[in-house]
Order: structure tokens, then sequence, then C-alpha cells
């Protein structure tokens, strides 16, 4: 008896953990969003910090949740998710590489371009706090949004790369912020991609 309450503990604590960095990762989004609106380097050490987080605790987790999966097979399923959480973290650390590199280098985005980006860290939020709770409570309605929002992150961030490549080509804008506008849209696909990738072994 006593052995299975201390295995009920430790997966509920695994599953928290998980929680945790899936809203840290939010919060991270969150702190870029800011950067970018206001074109300052003031949040990004906080920013950095949940990352450091983020990459310090996912990879714990994976040994962690495959022994638990051993002898627990409902979460077998969040086997994967700790990778998929780690996946999240380097990218959002790379939009906080190429955020800082536009403000200390005084690279110039339009408005045009500081919008769709800023709409897009926006849609990543509402992804990843559902896909967060998901981990406590694997409701498949909040599986089903995210699924269908990584969808649209996926178009628009194609529409909006393929926009800059055309520029690019046609020499009608700054070559400097076209390829950091296409790395950070490239980063965001991918966090979309793991979020959903999360909620899909959930469901």
């Amino acid at each position: 008896m006593r052995e299975e309450t201390r295995s009920a503990l430790e997966v509920r604590n695994a599953l928290r953990t998980l929680h945790d960095i899936g809203s840290a990762a939010e919060d991270a989004i969150f702190l870029l969003q800011t950067t970018l609106i206001f074109n300052t380097v003031t949040l990004l050490g906080d920013c950095r910090s949940k990352v450091n987080y983020i990459k310090g605790t996912a990879p714990q987790l994976v040994k962690a949740i495959t022994e638990l999966a051993k002898t627990n097979l409902e979460i077998e399923p969040y086997v994967p998710v700790p990778s998929h959480l780690l996946k999240i973290g380097e990218n959002i650390e790379k939009l906080a590489d190429l955020m800082e590199r536009k403000v200390k280098e005084e690279i110039l985005f339009c408005e045009k371009d500081v919008s769709e980006i800023v709409f897009l860290l926006q849609r990543l939020m509402e992804m990843l706090k559902p896909a967060s709770e998901m981990i406590l409570a694997r409701n498949k309605f909040l599986g089903k949004y995210v699924q269908e929002s990584e969808a649209g992150v996926m178009k628009r961030a194609i529409e909006y790369a393929t926009r800059h490549e055309e520029k690019l080509i046609e020499s009608s804008f700054l070559p400097i912020a076209s390829s950091i506008c296409i790395s950070m849209l490239d980063a965001i696909k991918s966090i979309a991609w793991h979020a959903k990738a999360i909620v899909t072994k959930l469901i």
C-alpha cells in the first residue's frame, strides 16, 4: 500500500513539474512578445531564466517518467512530453537570441512584420496554456483546439515567410531584417509543432 502511495505521489509530482515547464514556456513567450513590441532587451534576462529552467528540468523527467511508465501504463503517453518541452525551450532560446540581435544591432522591422510576429507569439501562448493544462487533465477538447491552432499558425507563418523570401529575391527589403524574420518564423513553427505533438500523445 505504501509503495502504491509513493508511486502515485511520484506520478503527480512528475506531471505537476511537466505542467510547470509548460507554464514557464508560456511566460517566456509573453516576455518575447513584449520585447518585440517595445524593442528592448530588458526582459530577455527573465526569459532566459525560464529557458534555463526548462532546459535544466525537462531532461531529468525523461528518465523519471520512463521508469514510472514501466509500472503504470496510464503514464506511458507522457514519456515523450519532456523531450517536446525541451525542444520548445530551445526554440524559445533561438527567438531570444534573434530578438537580442535585432535590438542591439538596431535592425528595423516594418510595422507589419512586428504585428505579424506579435500575432503568432500570441497564438503560441494560446496553444501552450491548454497544452499545459492537458498534462494535468487530458481533455480532448483542449487537445483539438491546440491541433487546430497549430494548423493556423503553420499556415500564417508559411505565408509570412514566403512573402519575406520574395522580398529578399526582389531586394526590396533589408536582407538582414528579412533573414531574422524568417528565422523567427521557423522557430515559431517548431514551437507550435511540438505543442501539437504533446497534446496528440495525450488525447
